[in-house]
């Protein structure tokens, strides 16, 4: 059996590498950004910040300056690549806290962010609360989220 010629033209037709959204975080599949209100506690739940945070689907983990993370005693459980949205790649340390929103409560994975940094609520944030971004109506709203 033949194989058909490919032109050079077929390259050129693939489509542009994406950031991933994961599923039933964003209305109409956009990535896009506003701000809400959470509370981040440390697992002890001893100690809080009432922070008005980015939520941005097209981050993964909620991001806090490190200085306020130490401040509520969150300790340093891992470190993890991270490729950023300029497109740059670099090792930031993770640790674990209890994030509050909209009255619910629970145990999250938080990127220890650069001091002056936003403050993140990323995708897996999200989810873990069963939320989407209607990011038209700049709100979270209920989702269905994939098992």
């Amino acid at each position: 059996m033949a194989t058909p010629n490919r032109t050079a033209t077929d390259d050129r037709q693939k489509p542009p590498t994406e950031r991933p959204v994961l599923p039933g975080t964003t209305i109409g599949g956009e990535v896009g950004t506003f701000y809400v209100d959470f509370v981040l506690w440390n697992l002890q739940m001893d100690r809080s910040r009432s922070l008005n945070g980015l939520v941005d689907t097209g981050s993964t983990f909620p991001q806090a300056p490190a200085s306020l993370l130490e401040e509520l005693g969150v300790k340093r459980t891992e470190s993890m690549r991270f490729r950023l949205a300029d497109g740059s790649r670099t090792e930031l340390s993770l640790g674990q806290v209890m994030l509050e929103l909209e009255g619910r409560f629970t145990p999250m994975k938080i990127v220890f962010g650069p001091e002056g940094g936003s403050v993140l609520l990323g995708a897996l944030a999200l989810e873990s609360f069963g939320l989407a971004a209607d990011v038209s109506n700049r709100r979270l709203v209920p989702a269905e989220v994939p098992q």
